[in-house]
């Protein structure tokens, strides 16, 4: 059993934003074993007060728990400084006589190839596990050789790949919405799903990010995984059992038949936009390429949108849209199902000429965002995709 973590990229975003509240919401609802302890590393010059105050104020913004249990994980805090790519470092870290560990990866997917050596010298056991964050890699071959080394220089502990968007709470509201819902299962298909609308939109923007955001961009960093791991749970078919490699078999073979986009299909619906200076509510929003760290000649997108289609009989014709982006006018997070609408016989009053009907909405939504009418209203489904630019709290509109 694992009693012990470790990670690595201690000082990051992901860490004190979605990692250490997690971790306080196991505490709080007391599914950490015992005397668990989290030893946090990276390259920063912090002693474990400073480690536990930073965390202490993240856990006050991003996380639902009580004062009790925040100091609580406060405690179970410390801090040592590291190079992770050194193979003599990253042992005294994880240490000889110690209790089951479990590495956690919160790196940038530069750093990996360099760090996985770096821990397969270190002597895990079968006991212990490794964990890594998305992104894995920055294309297909970078991601088959972290694959490669993990095969051949870490075959012993278990190894998770994770995507900390895919939650447990809307995993289970998908899928119980496909599989266990008399109702929409039998029209879970192109006979009546008009279009799909998956989206990620955010009020903030880059948030001290530059180093690793400016050389991702919005369709790297969200639509390419995120978005198609959400896409993936629309898309599969009822798993023949419940466990984590049917789970993962039905989604592999859902993407599999999403259609490779042809260059004229880039250009006709695709949208690449990036934040100008401006006003969110009361906030005062400089423009993306004036952020700390940004180098405006690799143009990247703060918003991207790309429509989809997928090859197979339940979903042929039906177009999936993803987008996502910084700096907009409100948080947003959601799955919307567009209905057919219904034949204009179905109509019981007026005119046939007057006569008209709207096809409806399904939402699934993520925790914590704002309930919203229809994410029709965001962004037109089919767009230019040149290169664009939009104010913070505003629409992009191709330029």
């Amino acid at each position: 059993m694992i009693e012990r973590m470790v990670l690595f990229g201690a000082s990051g975003d992901l860490a004190s934003r979605l990692l250490m509240p997690a971790v306080a919401q196991l505490a709080e609802a007391t599914l950490l074993p015992s005397g668990f302890t989290v030893l946090g590393s990276a390259n920063t010059d912090w002693s474990t007060g400073e480690f536990r105050q930073h965390i202490a104020d993240n856990l006050d913004k991003h996380a639902s728990v009580t004062p009790a249990t925040r100091d609580a994980v406060v405690r179970m805090l410390s801090f040592q400084p590291a190079d992770v790519t050194r193979a003599e470092e990253v042992s005294r870290l994880i240490g000889e006589d110690r209790l089951d560990t479990l590495v956690y990866l919160a790196l940038p997917p530069g750093l990996l190839v360099s760090v996985l050596p770096a821990l397969a010298a270190a002597g895990l056991r079968t006991s212990d596990a490794v964990a890594i964050e998305k992104p894995f890699g920055t294309d297909l071959a970078s991601a088959q050789r972290l694959n490669e080394i993990l095969r051949i220089q870490l075959p012993q502990p278990t190894i998770f790949r994770i995507d900390h968007f895919l939650s447990n709470e809307l995993v289970r509201r998908v899928v119980t919405l496909r599989f266990l819902n008399r109702v929409f299962e039998p029209i879970w298909n192109a006979v009546h799903v008009e279009s799909v609308d998956i989206s990620w939109l955010e009020s903030l923007t880059l948030e001290g990010r530059a180093s690793y955001y400016d050389k991702a961009g919005a369709m790297k960093d969200m639509v390419q995984n995120h978005l198609m791991e959400a896409m993936a749970l629309v898309l599969m078919e009822q798993p023949a059992r419940i466990d984590a490699d049917s789970f993962r078999g039905v989604r592999v073979e859902g993407l599999r038949a999403v259609a490779t986009p042809t260059a004229e299909r880039m250009r006709s619906r695709t949208v690449r936009a990036q934040y100008t200076a401006g006003t969110i509510g009361t906030r005062q929003v400089p423009s993306y390429v004036d952020e700390p760290g940004v180098d405006p000649s690799r143009n990247t997108e703060t918003y991207a949108s790309l429509t989809v289609e997928v090859d197979n009989p339940r979903w042929a014709g039906v177009p999936f849209t993803l987008r996502s982006g910084k700096a907009l006018a409100a948080d947003s997070a959601e799955i919307a199902i567009h209905f057919r609408p219904l034949p204009d016989t179905c109509s019981t009053s007026g005119p046939a000429s007057n006569r008209t009907s709207s096809g409806s909405v399904s939402h699934s939504r993520t925790c914590g965002c704002p309930r919203r009418s229809t994410a029709r209203n965001e962004q037109p489904r089919h767009s230019s995709s040149r290169r664009a630019r939009h104010h913070p709290g505003s629409r992009p509109t191709p330029i």
